[in-house]
């Protein structure tokens, strides 16, 4: 029950499920709501500190990453790999937008012919949905390109 709600605001929660939630907190179930609300506003960041985790929270299409502790460090030279927005910008409107389709295509074609792992592969072609965003010496936030538009 809760996979299927997981994703979803809270408001939208079925009144069963905020039973069932409660019941299994032993809570009752206008408290449990509030907690939810109250959680739902946070807006809290996935934090990861390693591949797997990253992995993770790709998987679960996670809107906010926080990349934490040494785990920085690597990301920082993706991050130096990826384009600023008025480059991308003037790239794009040159090539009426082909550079985009070649880029992607090139990117395709040297990961089917690397020999980097399986998961380094699939780090460096999910990173490119997310902007990158220092927020100190330690902390790397993660963001889904789409909410800039």
């Amino acid at each position: 029950m809760l996979s299927s709600v997981n994703k979803k605001s809270v408001s939208s929660y079925s009144v069963t499920t905020i039973q069932a939630i409660a019941k299994t907190v032993k809570k009752n179930a206008g408290t449990v709501l509030d907690e939810l609300l109250a959680l739902e506003k946070e807006n809290a960041y996935f934090e990861v500190f390693n591949a797997e985790d990253l992995l993770l929270a790709f998987n679960n299409k996670e809107p906010h990453i926080l990349i934490k502790g040494e785990y920085k460090k690597e990301m920082d030279e993706l991050a130096k790999s990826q384009l600023l927005d008025t480059e991308t910008l003037g790239l794009e409107l040159g090539s009426a937008g082909l550079v985009t389709v070649w880029a992607e295509l090139m990117i395709q074609l040297g990961n089917r012919f690397s020999n980097k792992d399986h998961d380094k592969k699939r780090i460096e072609s999910q990173i490119r949905k997310y902007k990158f965003k220092p927020l100190n010496e330690k902390e790397i936030l993660l963001y889904l390109r789409l909410f800039d538009y």
